[in-house]
């Protein structure tokens, strides 16, 4: 008896590791080391056999030198430093300067971009903040998604704080693409925008390097005294891999990113800001979940035709009737296409709020798992890091 116990302690210990290396999170596997732990110690309790007690002693501590391993390992191969700094045109007069003179770049804080803002329309500035991604990790990462927003704190925010508590970030007033551009500082400043070298550039960062993405906008001259603005910027990234699966479903996930922020589909979804909804940790898995019925193809080809056409005429009539027609175009295909798998995102969204339990409570339903296990094949989420950071930004008045 006790050799068939010898032997099953024996095999059970082969087990325990494959089953540890088959776990996916800690809590797995921690939670099969004490269960396991505690059958194996309820049978040397009635055999009594000393070399069992030492092969459990043995396990237990393998099992530990495994969970700490692992997650050194996953914390030392994604791993991003986030800095911003930021840059802002002067103001624009009515009358261009010439090609020579180009455009100064005002220092602010010391922080000047290394390329030059675009021109700004006359009665604006160019605001540029450059987003840099160092990787101090020891493997290289591939960035999945860099969600950048705006916000104002002013009148609405210093009465939060006169009322006694701090000024969150919902407290600050928001600028959208839909407002009046005749009263507000920059239409679409404060809407998330997925900053992003261009939809077939891999932002793969190799260890002790680093890439720098910009977010540009243009904000109107307000003569009003300085402005303070908030960022907020949300990364996610993954440990890289070479497979050209991965690689393919990039570029899916960047279609799907830049469809959803498409001013054709934010006026046919009717949707001020799509992805403010994907910046938090539950609201980008659930986006990543969705995202290939999101990734169409098409729509970025039509927009590019549209560019086109439209750049070539010259009439300003003419000019009108055109661009009125690829809108219409782009909508329709927005509403036939992409809205009713946004549809579909939305209320999972919505159920995932009213649950305690987030994202993982959607898991309970078959289908929604069957598709994730989909998902995970080529965005596995225990290979994923997400950071959340806040930066500051003064805008200082040209004529104090």
């Amino acid at each position: 008896m006790q050799g068939a116990a010898l032997a099953w302690i024996w095999m059970s210990l082969g087990a325990g590791r494959a089953l540890a290396d088959g776990a996916t999170t800690f809590t797995q596997i921690g939670d099969f080391a004490r269960a396991f732990a505690s059958i194996v110690a309820g049978l040397i309790a009635i055999l009594g056999v000393p070399l069992a007690l030492r092969q459990v002693v043995n396990l237990q501590r393998e099992l530990r030198r495994y969970e700490m391993e692992s997650r050194r390992r996953l914390d030392a191969e994604t791993n991003l430093n986030i800095s911003a700094r930021y840059s802002l045109t002067r103001p624009t007069r009515p009358a261009p300067e010439s090609p020579a003179n180009g455009q100064a770049l005002r220092a602010e804080q010391g922080a000047v971009s290394e390329q030059p803002s675009p021109a700004a329309e006359p009665g604006k500035r160019v605001l540029r903040l450059d987003v840099t991604l160092e990787n101090v990790g020891e493997g290289t990462v591939d960035v999945l998604g860099c969600l950048v927003a705006a916000r104002e704190l002013e009148r609405q925010g210093e009465g939060v704080i006169s009322a006694g508590r701090d000024a969150q970030w919902e407290d600050l007033t928001a600028h959208y693409w839909d407002d009046d551009p005749a009263h507000s500082l920059s239409p679409g400043l404060s809407t998330t925008k997925h900053i992003v070298y261009a939809l077939d550039a891999l932002a793969r960062i190799k260890a002790k390097s680093h890439k720098t993405l910009a977010r540009i906008d243009q904000v109107r001259e307000r003569g009003a005294g300085d402005v303070y603005l908030l960022y907020r910027i949300f990364v996610a990234a993954k440990r890289s891999s070479r497979s050209t699966d991965e690689v393919r479903g990039w570029l899916a996930l960047q279609r799907a990113l830049l469809n959803v922020n498409a001013p054709a589909f934010r006026s046919v979804a009717g949707e001020r800001d799509p992805l403010g909804y994907a910046a938090s940790a539950d609201g980008w898995r659930l986006f990543v979940h969705h995202h290939a019925a999101l990734a169409d193809p098409k729509l970025p080809q039509l927009r590019q035709a549209a560019d086109r056409e439209i750049a070539a005429v010259s009439a300003s009539a003419e000019h009108e009737r055109v661009s009125a027609r690829h809108d219409a175009a782009l909508r329709e295909h927005c509403e036939r296409v992409l809205l009713p798998d946004w549809q579909r995102f939305k209320t999972d969204y919505e159920r995932m709020l009213r649950e305690p339990a987030g994202f993982q409570a959607l898991l309970g339903e078959r289908g929604f798992r069957r598709r994730q296990r989909e998902v995970e094949r080529v965005f596995p989420w225990s290979a994923q890091e997400v950071w959340t950071e806040y930066f500051y930004v003064t805008l200082q008045d040209e004529q104090a």
